[in-house]
């Protein structure tokens, strides 16, 4: 119990602090009663002192050092009733208590000590029994401490436990989890909004969320064998999320109850739901930043060069994040890719949301712009493959100065994303650099003519069940070598030759003819990219 929490029960109500207002949050650990001189002996730490200083009323110099000895002692506070033997505080003590932030509380002379004390006793005496329960509780040193964000908070959780934890949301999808984390039978794998390997995950899921708005646990046990815990995430009665809590004692674990759990809830749910406002402050300020920028572009330093980056995720179907519901991944995966653009060496690096997909901006300066696109690879290239994000990819638009194509250059990042998961599906970063050409072909597949030609090259070879389609794209891979493409075809050579002597035969083309596999080659891209 603090000062401040006893100022508002019973007669001490009534009181009026007129010294140290500071320490009002100090703890109260016990509370006595003096009117002897003497009090070194017996004052403790924590002590709240009530006093009429009837013993010294007469000797200011022994108030004085009574009041001294409380500060040293570690006191909480000092109550005094003013008016029946000591008619004011010397004017020295106030400033003492003021400059120590130990707060004297002064009560009117009839307020009786009886009155004063039980109510504070029985206060004291609750939340002793309290801190004792809780005492008991395996997650009490979680649950008395404050996070600054929920890693931390889960990581803490992870060392009480000895074992991974994680966070999901009520569709499975990951939202949280310990650095280390191995498969357990119910995940493998901790990549962000990922879902859990178990065949049943969610018919289960729905299971939990019926038997949860009952109860705040439940035991349950996967093929890893070790049991955990269950526990549902609620904001404003609703569940956002589950934690999983394996526990590797399982005698003190088996003995944990409602109650223990009920607390660990609330601190959790609180630091997520708090961490959710914090990054949203954070999207609100790129958001400010954004448009202060593309507002002012005509007043920018001409030095100043601008890349486009686009985010996407390879099997993605649809967005990149779905509409957003109690508990917004949209936050989870911007703040991610936060952490992935943060130590960028540029100027200036802003997160945004165009059409339901994530994009960054950088800026530099010009003289950077020649090594811009390698560093931008460089620092990309290792991230990627680390990231927490499922199957994450990223596109680099070409460098502008000029605002005005700031649209501009986010269609052709999105453009360079669409061409290089067609055509170099197992890279991770895509830069422009790389596949200019392959944007003039997309644009050529789409093109009534290049379409008709490439039909009318390729048609012959459609009537042979693809065979000599195969023969022909797999005999241009390995640049004509007969030999090569025999063996990666798993067939004779003399098969082969015949295969090839059909295909001049149909396509009416020599295939020893430079011109004539440029036009084949271009053809088969067309078919490719279609």
């Amino acid at each position: 119990m603090r000062i401040a929490d006893a100022l508002t029960i019973g007669e001490l109500s009534t009181g009026t602090v007129i010294a140290g207002r500071k320490g009002i949050t100090r703890e109260i650990v016990s509370i006595e009663v003096m009117e002897v001189p003497e009090v070194g002996s017996w004052i403790t730490e924590g002590i709240l002192m009530m006093t009429t200083f009837y013993s010294v009323k007469d000797d200011y110099k022994q108030q004085f050092e009574i009041l001294k000895t409380l500060i040293e002692k570690d006191a909480s506070g000092m109550v005094i009733k003013l008016g029946r033997f000591v008619k004011q505080i010397p004017k020295e003590m106030i400033e003492l208590a003021d400059a120590n932030s130990f707060p004297i509380i002064s009560i009117p002379k009839n307020v009786s000590y009886i009155n004063v004390l039980t109510p504070l006793y029985e206060k004291l005496y609750e939340e002793k029994k309290k801190v004792t329960k809780d005492s008991l509780n395996p997650f009490h040193a979680f649950i008395k401490e404050d996070y600054a964000t929920v890693s931390e908070a889960i990581e803490t959780l992870s060392k009480i436990l000895e074992s991974q934890v994680y966070v999901e949301d009520c569709e499975g999808r990951l939202l949280y989890c310990t650095d280390k984390i191995s498969s357990d039978g119910w995940r493998n794998t901790k990549l962000l909004l990922s879902n859990p390997i178990h065949p049943r995950y969610k018919e289960l899921l729905k299971e939990w969320r019926i038997e949860l708005q009952r109860h705040t646990l439940k035991r349950v046990k996967f093929s890893d064998q070790r049991n955990r815990l269950i526990v549902p995430l609620i904001s404003k009665n609703n569940i956002f999320a589950f934690i999983h809590l394996p526990y590797k004692n399982q005698t003190k674990f088996n003995k944990i109850e409602s109650q223990d759990i009920d607390s660990l809830i609330r601190k959790l749910s609180e630091t997520i739901m708090n961490e959710q406002l914090e990054l949203q402050k954070e999207r609100m300020k790129d958001i400010a930043t954004l448009e202060s920028l593309l507002d002012h572009h005509n007043s920018m330093n001409t030095n100043s060069v601008f890349t486009i980056l686009f985010f996407t995720r390879k099997y993605l179907k649809g967005p990149f994040f779905q509409p957003s519901t109690l508990m917004d991944s949209k936050i989870l995966i911007r703040k991610k890719i936060k952490e992935l653009v943060e130590d960028l060496p540029f100027e200036q690096n802003i997160i945004f949301e165009k059409n339901n997909h994530f994009f960054a901006i950088v800026q530099y300066s010009l003289p950077h712009n020649q090594n811009m696109l390698a560093q931008l690879i460089e620092v990309f290239q290792p991230t990627i493959l680390d990231s927490s994000i499922e199957d994450m990819h990223i596109s680099i638009s070409p460098p502008f100065q000029d605002l005005k194509d700031f649209d501009d250059k986010i269609k052709s990042s999105t453009k360079i994303m669409e061409i290089g998961l067609k055509v170099r599906p197992d890279e991770k970063v895509y830069a422009y650099d790389k596949l200019g050409i392959y944007e003039i072909l997309i644009n050529l597949s789409t093109d009534p003519f290049a379409v008709k030609y490439t039909e009318e090259v390729l048609q012959p070879l459609a009537s042979t069940d693809g065979q000599l389609l195969e023969t022909l794209i797999a005999f241009l891979n390995e640049n004509g070598n007969v030999s090569r493409t025999a063996e990666k075809l798993f067939i004779h050579r003399r098969t082969m030759t015949y295969r090839l002597q059909k295909i001049k035969e149909l396509i009416n083309m020599e295939l020893d003819d430079p011109e004539n596999l440029f036009i084949l080659r271009f053809c088969l891209k067309i078919k490719e990219l279609r």
